[in-house]
């Protein structure tokens, strides 16, 4: 009778053991699961070079200094612009799908009189399509906050009114050459502006508003 009652304990007792070794092998471990699960995860497409904004040096494959007679043979004739005492302006306008905004490219080009050569040179560069962002994904459409996170030395240093009646502040960081244009209410951005690092932009900005307010600078 003893041993009956041992043989049935002994019983329960290699079943048990059994079910729990069942149980560690069928749970997952949470820590390896998230390894898997971050080493599976998609990584972000790296950004298409011909809409890649870098900072005081070019946007998409228009490069600052770069000759004028160069960048129309990469964007081809420009749609409208405007010249005068060896400045320029010129615009090349995106295909308007109905129903969208349309967006645009604006090079402004200087001749220098005084240099070796006097050829027209890129001295700005200004996009609106949210298609160009630098390589942390700033761009068009970005509210200031995020613009903030990555260009903390960025001021506003003019403002001016659109075509819709919103205040429009231009925020520059001289230092690494960019400028945002953000329009109020929602400060959202509307457009990104690349020039020579260092310049400052409240002097020679882009001369697109003929109504700019500059702000007095500390």
């Amino acid at each position: 009778m003893i041993r009956n009652t041992l043989s049935i304990i002994f019983l329960l007792v290699l079943l048990s053991c059994q079910s729990q070794e069942a149980n560690n092998q069928a749970a997952p471990d949470p820590a390896a699961q998230d390894t898997i699960a971050i080493a599976q995860a998609p990584q972000p497409a790296p950004l298409d070079s011909a809409y890649l904004i870098v900072p005081g040096k070019s946007i998409g494959q228009i490069q600052l200094n770069m000759p004028a007679r160069q960048v129309n043979l990469i964007l081809g004739k420009a749609d409208s612009g405007d010249a005068a005492m060896g400045k320029a302006l010129s615009f090349w306008l995106s295909k308007q799908a109905t129903g969208q905004p349309q967006h645009y490219v604006a090079v402004y080009t200087v001749t220098d009189f005084g240099g070796k050569k006097d050829l027209p040179k890129v001295q700005q560069v200004q996009v609106t399509s949210p298609q160009f962002q630098t390589a942390k994904g700033i761009g068009t459409g970005k509210p200031l906050s995020a613009i903030r996170k990555h260009f903390s030395n960025i001021r506003p240093i003019a403002y001016y009114q659109n075509a819709l009646q919103q205040q429009v502040y231009i925020y520059d960081d001289q230092e690494q050459g960019i400028a945002f244009e953000v329009a109020l209410p929602d400060s959202l951005c509307t457009a990104v502006t690349i020039h020579p690092k260092g310049e400052n932009m409240a002097d020679i900005y882009l001369p697109l508003h003929p109504d700019i307010t500059r702000l007095e600078q500390p």
